[in-house]
């Protein structure tokens, strides 16, 4: 190799070092800004213990974070932010931030095995415009596995296997769109423990619950649109929603003083709810009608025979009779009960509330609701 191509080679790595030094964030100055960025919002607060560099990486011990004294206070033993660099839109990027054993305390008490973020970007909370909990940090995917809680002096411990969420279509350094997954949710018989009708009057030993959502704003429109929000009961059912909602408040001011009346201007252009059974609803009647001593098919014309009675208070006979006729098609064979919102024109909260207090019956027609009972999805 000549000596002019060797010291093309020197200059070329001297520069790539140079520059690489330069990216590179100090352990103290990254987990001073992700616990900065992690106390954004009210009554927060962020601290650590120590912060180390591992290589390109940098190991934070003792990261603590806590929101209020009625809030509970998560720990991590030992939290890694990946090969730190100085970030174009804020104090650093990282392809992904770890955190393993995660101890929950105060008036709620359990555990988080580990948690992990990618693609992140902690920005400086001091250029957020609100305070909104997380608010400062971007990421890619977040996942949480092994979740355990109780509550204080509330009895049975809640577990979820796993949490996961993906983000996309960043504006104005928020993230649009939002998907995810909320795995094996476990409530135990303890926490029914007051309930008029527990698990095992249903014939379950526990309730199992998975969530699921996918949904994306609009900010030129103004508008979010709820692909699917799911919530399933093992060996129960899935109540489902999908809907277009307009005029929401920004995420960021729902702890401003107005956040109450700029609720009230949300408005429905479309909403839809379906409930598929899968025998909660048979494990409910039968229930039912042993408490009355009866078969479940005479409970449930009992119940279709005295629907048109109790639904003469709505005031509204075309939308009364619809309802009735759904549910006495459900009751006495329960597979899916569907409800469909499509106003015309897009209804507001307070336009909602003003037609309660002064004509009740017009609000089915308002929204053009309808009701309908074992329909094919």
């Amino acid at each position: 190799m000549s000596l002019k191509s060797l010291a093309v080679l020197f200059s070329s790595t001297a520069m790539i070092l140079l520059a690489f030094s330069a990216a590179a964030i100090e352990p103290e100055e990254a987990a001073d800004a992700l616990v900065a960025a992690l106390a954004k919002g009210s009554d927060s607060e962020a601290t650590y213990e120590s912060a180390e560099a591992d290589g390109g990486d940098v190991v934070i011990g003792g990261l603590t974070v806590s929101r209020g004294a009625d809030e509970p206070t998560l720990s991590f033993a030992e939290t890694t932010i990946e090969a730190p660099t100085d970030s174009d839109n804020g104090v650093f990027d990282s392809p992904s931030i770890s955190f393993s054993d995660g101890t929950i305390s105060g008036k709620s008490t359990g555990a988080l095995a580990s948690a992990t973020l990618t693609g992140v970007t902690v920005l400086d909370p001091a250029t957020m415009k609100g305070d909104a909990l997380g608010e400062s940090i971007l990421f890619e995917t977040a996942e949480g596995i092994g979740l355990r809680a109780t509550r204080e002096a509330e009895p049975g411990e809640i577990t979820v296997a796993r949490i996961y969420v993906e983000t996309s279509n960043v504006v104005d350094n928020m993230a649009q769109d939002s998907s995810g997954l909320v795995e094996d949710l476990v409530l135990p018989p303890e926490v029914f423990v007051d309930a008029t009708v527990k698990p095992e009057t249903l014939g379950y030993d526990k309730i199992v619950v998975d969530i699921s959502w996918d949904g994306s704003r609009d900010v030129a429109a103004g508008t979010m649109t709820l692909d699917d929000l799911t919530l399933s009961i093992e060996g129960g059912g899935d109540l489902s929603i999908t809907g277009v909602l307009g005029k929401l408040p920004n995420p960021r001011a729902l702890n401003d003083a107005g956040a109450t009346d700029a609720a009230s201007k949300v408005e429905v252009h479309r909403i839809a709810i379906r409930y598929d059974d899968d025998s909660l609803a048979g494990r409910v009647l039968d229930y039912m009608a042993a408490q009355q001593g009866i078969s479940r098919d005479d409970y449930a014309n009992q119940m279709a025979a005295a629907l048109p009675f109790l639904l003469a208070v709505l005031n509204n006979p075309a939308f009364q009779n619809q309802v009735a006729e759904a549910l006495s098609a459900f009751l006495k064979d329960p597979q899916s009960l569907s409800i469909n919102i499509e106003p015309e024109q897009p209804v507001s909260g307070a336009e909602i509330m003003g037609l309660a207090g002064t004509a009740p019956q017009t609000i089915p027609d308002r929204l053009k609701a309808s009701v309908e009972a074992n329909s094919p999805e």
